[in-house]
């Protein structure tokens, strides 16, 4: 378990605990650095990677792609866990929309009056997507819903969907589902032409309107 420096909380009040736990410290430093003033709202800790750890449960973690780890909700399952957008694909946001808890994104192109917005809302219980991730969602979730994609496939295959968007390979899936790896791959070749795809990236979007984001 990651060890948490660079304390910046004065006492004053209480404020809102936030853990930042980038793979880029450059950009951990300048988000401690925009919550971190003189109104004392926020205290910010920014983690690094030791041991242990006491005496800080964070309101809300942020997080990127490299950092999203299970332990960091089993610690401090309290905690809103939000996604800092650092140029993620289309189907990487998707992915991990679908197999992680997430309750918000942020993108690192959001201003300051935006991001503080967004970590208030958060808190609040709101969910928090950016307008351009926000249509990529809707937009696959329109077209799978329009053209009745779902509703032409068997439970199997939809478990297979589901299976692929996890990121799993025909071996893993066929253990899971305790099928053969041949059926697996007679599966997916249906799946293929139901949806009118041509690779598995292209069918992590259909997994939306099976598993909706957000819905941990």
């Amino acid at each position: 378990m990651p060890i948490y420096t660079s304390d910046r909380c004065d006492g004053r009040m209480q404020p809102i605990k936030v853990l930042i736990s980038l793979s880029n410290q450059l950009l951990c430093r300048g988000l401690q650095g925009l919550l971190v003033d003189e109104s004392g709202a926020y205290c910010a800790r920014i983690a690094t990677g030791a041991e242990e750890f006491t005496g800080f449960d964070p309101d809300e973690i942020l997080v990127d792609s490299h950092t999203l780890i299970p332990a960091y909700q089993q610690r401090w399952p309290q905690a809103k866990v939000i996604l800092i957008d650092t140029g993620l694909t289309d189907e990487e946001l998707i992915y991990l929309l679908l197999n992680h808890k997430i309750d918000g994104v942020i993108s690192t192109s959001t201003d300051e009056y935006l991001f503080r917005k967004a970590l208030q809302a958060i808190l609040n219980g709101e969910i928090w997507i950016d307008n351009g991730k926000l249509k990529v969602l809707m937009n696959s979730l329109m077209r799978y819903s329009s053209n009745r994609t779902k509703e032409s496939l068997s439970k199997k295959e939809r478990d297979i969907v589901l299976c692929i968007a996890e990121g799993l390979k025909n071996k893993k899936i066929a253990e899971r589902l305790n099928i053969s790896e041949q059926t697996v791959k007679t599966h997916i070749g249906r799946i293929f032409r139901k949806a009118n795809v041509s690779s598995r990236s292209q069918l992590v979007p259909l997994a939306l309107t099976m598993k909706p984001p957000f819905s941990h």
